[in-house]
Order: C-alpha cells, then structure tokens, then sequence
C-alpha cells in the first residue's frame, strides 16, 4: 500500500467520524467516538493499512492526546491532588474491583474460558495495556495462541468506548438534573477576590483615589517561576495581584504562588500603576503564540522512556509497565508544575493544546476502528461474539453505574469531577474527549481525569495479569 493511499484512508476516516460526530440522536451525540465506528466499517470492507503503520500511528495518536491532557491539567494538578486526589483513587479503585469483580462473576455463572473473558474485561474497560499484559502472562505460562484474548477485547471494546459515554449521559439525567457542576472551591475563591476587590476600592475611595482592576496577561519570560511575594508589586509599584486563572482555573493569590508564562492575573491600582504593571509582565498575547516544542518533545521522549521501565513486584513472574500513555502523562504533569520553578518554559497556548489533543485522539480512534474491524462481523456472527458483547456491556456499565451512586451520595462529587474520574478509572480517553466537551466552562474533568490515571492505569494491568495467572 502507498503512503499516499494510506494518509487518504486515514483522513477520509477522521473527517467522516467528525462530521457524523456533529449529529445528534434524541438529543445525544457520540462525538469524536463516531471515528472509531467509521474506522470498523471502512477495515471491514478492506480499506485498511499496514499492520505496523497502524500500530505505530495509534500509539502515536494516543502519546499526542495523553500528553496534552497532562500539559493542560498540570499546572492545578497538585493543588487538586490535596484537595481531594485520596477520595477519588479511592473511587477509581473501588471502580476497577467492582469491575474485576462483575468478570470474575460472569465467567463463574457463564462458563466461559476465562483468558477470553479477561479480553472481554480488558476491551470492556479500553485498557490496551491491560490486554497486552494479559497476553503476554498467557504465553509465558501457557504457551499457547492468545489471539483468542483480542478477539474478546476487540468485540467488546466499541461498546466500551459507547457504554462509558451512554453511562455518563444516564447519570446526567438521572442523578444531577437539577447540578450545575461546578466546583465549590472555584467559587469560594473568586468570591474571596472579589471581595479583595471591593475592600481595596473601598479604601482608595476614602483617601480620594481612583482605583481600576485590570486583566493581565504575564508574557514576559523573566516572570516565569518567580513568586508572587518575590515581586512585592504593591511595595515598590502600588498594585496588587489579587487573582490568578492558570489553565481555565482560578488559584489564589499568595505569597509563595509561583508565576507562569500564559496566567491571566487580576491586576488591582491606579491607572499609572496599572500601566506600570503591564510593562512589568508583558500582557502581549503575540509573544506567547509563540510554540515551545522543545518542551513538548523532550517530555514525550522522557515519558515514552518512563513508560517503557519495567516495575517487578514480587509474586508477579512478568514486570508491569506504565506504557505508552501512563508514562507521557505523568511527565507531561510534572513538566508543567515544576518547569517554570526550574525557569523552563512550558507554556502552550489554550488553541495549540487543543488542536495537539484532538489530533491524538482522533489519529487514535481511526486506529482502533481500522484495525478491529478486519474480522469484527465474523467473529459476531459465528464465534460467540454477540454474547461477548453482552458481557462486555455488564462489565462496562454495571461497575460506572455503582460508581456513580458513591461518588455522587458517598463522596459529594460534582456531575463534572464524576466523569471525569469514571473517564480516567476506565482509562478511556474518547470518553475524556466526550466529558471534556460537556465541561467546556473548567478543567474539571480533566484535572479529575490525570488525578487517578497513573493508578488506575498501574492497577487495570496488575489485576489482568493477575487473573490470567489465577486461570490458568
């Protein structure tokens, strides 16, 4: 097959899904997952490409999208990871062994071969790692073919993708009709910087001064890392920084915050401080169209290298890795958080990391349709597949389902922190891209979504390889 041939398939699959994605039934729409179906259909039909180019694209695809997740919710991932990141792994472990749990279950009561139900679980969840390390478990203590354990995760693995987003659009209805989603902590900061606002003014006003708040940009690379306190901006200019929204999210104002290139702070003072102030931190939007790739890369190669490190636990006979998307995704996150406090700048803008994101993702899902669908109908139509299907859809739904009921009436969570761990506990990132898109006014999915995925990713392959031992 010709590159030319192979790039025509690939976007003619990704602009097709996109624009199916667009469309609304009853009011829901799939979106970006609608990619993944047209990829099933155009490989079913022989419109494929070349095995090694495809895995090599999908992974490619999904390192795009994960690191640009991390890039995102970096800069607050620590910040939320205090404030609330134990409640949710907490959850997200709960979500895994209910779903281990509902396999083992199912295998008991159906009498299903139990290698090919753990596909089913794997495909049930979306975790290609977990799969993966299944099949390599299978061989080393069988010996034996373990195509069996792909076909089970590639029948179910549609559905997977399909169940958590259905999942996510029941739980809206049902059990936060009347939630706005928004988050407490969020809320509760604006309204102290408001009322910062307000009493400054207020004090200007009694010593007959005239007294403007103003947004500002900070593009200016010497400000990059330093702290807030550092700077003593009201002492030496007379103006004070009273919010700052990083990444979509407010953060206070403290001391000890430290300042990065791309944070829109809330400048209050006199007009000339103002200026003064906007000379200081640069506030030009052109410096930072600017794109920083060497942060990029350079995260993407430590992340692929980090991912690739074999983590042996006594008891297990194979190493777990975090992959090709656990590993990108916990550098991507400490790159943002700790580079502008290591004066690197790593700093993207809101578009570029957006168009990063749904390129992965949609590169990613093409993929995944494009290689399932070689032998997808025949394995439902005459090898037991449909009532994989089935099985897969109880794994799916049953565990989110339960999971939600705690995390809603047990945890106190809000409709988008939901999904956006039950997202990351099914390491799911089209339903990621699905929640991201029902929480277009925060990060909080997202922030929720990086908070529990290195251990959910760490415990989805641990309990394959695990089980696939009990078995055999």
């Amino acid at each position: 097959m010709t590159i030319a041939l192979s790039i025509i398939i690939l976007s003619t699959v990704i602009a097709l899904g996109k624009v199916l994605g667009r469309c609304k039934l009853f009011g829901i729409s799939l979106g970006v997952t609608w990619i993944l179906f047209v990829g099933i259909i155009f490989s079913h039909f022989g419109l494929t490409l070349e095995a090694e180019l495809l895995h090599f694209l999908k992974e490619l695809g999904l390192i795009l999208f994960v690191y640009s997740i991390g890039m995102q919710v970096g800069p607050s991932f620590f910040s939320s990871f205090r404030a609330g990141g134990i409640k949710l792994n907490l959850l997200s472990t709960i979500l895994v062994l209910l779903g281990v749990g509902t396999t083992a279950v199912l295998i008991k009561l159906t009498g299903t071969d139990g290698p090919t139900m753990i596909g089913v679980m794997s495909g049930a969840v979306t975790n290609t790692p977990g799969l993966g390390a299944a099949q390599q478990a299978f061989v080393d203590a069988n010996g034996g073919d373990p195509s069996g354990i792909a076909l089970g995760y590639a029948v179910s693995y549609p559905l997977g993708v399909v169940g958590a987003i259905l999942a996510f659009i029941l739980v809206k209805k049902t059990l936060y009709r009347k939630s706005s989603g928004s988050v407490a902590s969020s809320a509760k900061t604006t309204d102290n910087a408001d009322y910062e606002v307000r009493k400054i003014e207020q004090d200007a006003q009694s010593r007959g001064l005239k007294y403007v708040h103003k947004k500002i940009i900070i593009s200016k690379r010497k400000i990059n890392g330093k702290h807030l306190g550092s700077l003593e901006f009201e002492k030496f200019i007379g103006a004070s920084i009273i919010r700052i929204r990083r990444a979509g999210i407010e953060i206070s104002a403290k001391p000890q915050t430290v300042l990065q290139l791309g944070d829109v702070v809330t400048v209050v003072g006199a007009e000339e401080s103002i200026k003064a102030m906007e000379k200081i931190l640069g506030n030009s939007v052109k410096k930072l169209d600017e794109p920083n790739l060497i942060a990029i890369f350079a995260g993407i190669a430590a992340g692929c290298a980090l991912g690739s490190i074999p983590i042996h636990i006594p008891g297990i006979p194979q190493p777990i890795k975090l992959g090709l998307a656990g590993g990108p995704l916990i550098v991507s996150i400490l790159i943002s958080y700790f580079g502008p406090r290591l004066k690197l700048v790593t700093y993207s803008t809101t578009s570029a990391n957006l168009m990063i994101r749904e390129i992965g993702i949609s590169i990613f899902l093409a993929c995944v349709g494009l290689q399932a669908g070689t032998g997808f109908v025949d394995t439902i139509v005459n090898k037991g597949g449909l009532i994989w299907i089935a099985y897969g859809a109880v794994i799916t739904l049953l565990p989110l389902l339960l999971s939600s009921l705690i995390g809603k009436y047990l945890f106190k969570l809000n409709y988008n922190t939901l999904i956006g761990l039950l997202a990351g506990a099914c390491t799911n990132p089209p339903a990621l891209a699905f929640a991201s898109e029902q929480d277009a006014g925060s990060d909080e999915a997202a922030v929720a979504y990086a908070t529990v995925y290195p251990l959910t990713m760490f415990l989805r392959v641990l309990c394959a390889q695990l089980m696939m031992l009990l078995m055999l």
